[in-house]
């Protein structure tokens, strides 16, 4: 029998490039559009289009660095890393973005803040029963798995 405290989401990469379209609407950001590419091993791409005249649009490469602990260390911590030659213009966007407080980049990495990310939804209030919340990535798929702590 299943673990009812256990959750393991697939989300399709289609689905989550719909989630990535809403949230960037109507921002006032220097990107037009995001497509996320789930990788097998805990990768995925991202192709960034700029409004920049002229950009081709930018790969970036990303790896699951360290998934989060709670309560202690609720932090996701990727590496990333821009493919082909385009360093000086990659600096040059990810300097010119203001990014929301939960994202903060720390040279080739970006750390997520888990808590301050939840809390811009309304079920951010299941934070405090979090044990485990992992990022994973599959073909295609980006794989969300949780459990709860079941209440005393």
């Amino acid at each position: 029998m299943p673990d009812p405290s256990r959750a393991r989401i697939p989300i399709p990469r289609a689905l989550l490039n719909h989630f990535v379209g809403r949230a960037l609407a109507g921002r006032d950001i220097p990107i037009r559009a995001l497509d996320i590419r789930p990788l097998d091993g805990d990768q995925f791409e991202a192709m960034v289009t700029v409004t920049w005249p002229f950009v081709p649009p930018l790969t970036v490469s990303f790896a699951i660095e360290q998934q989060p602990s709670f309560p202690e260390s609720p932090i996701l911590v990727l590496r990333w890393s821009f493919l082909g030659a385009v360093g000086a213009l990659a600096s040059r966007l990810t300097s010119s973005l203001r990014l929301p407080d939960y994202v903060r980049l720390d040279g080739d990495r970006v750390l997520l803040n888990i808590p301050l990310l939840a809390a811009q939804f309304p079920a951010g209030s299941v934070l405090g029963y979090v044990k485990l919340l992992e990022l994973h990535t599959a073909d295609g798929l980006m794989i969300i798995e949780a459990e709860l702590a079941t209440p005393a």
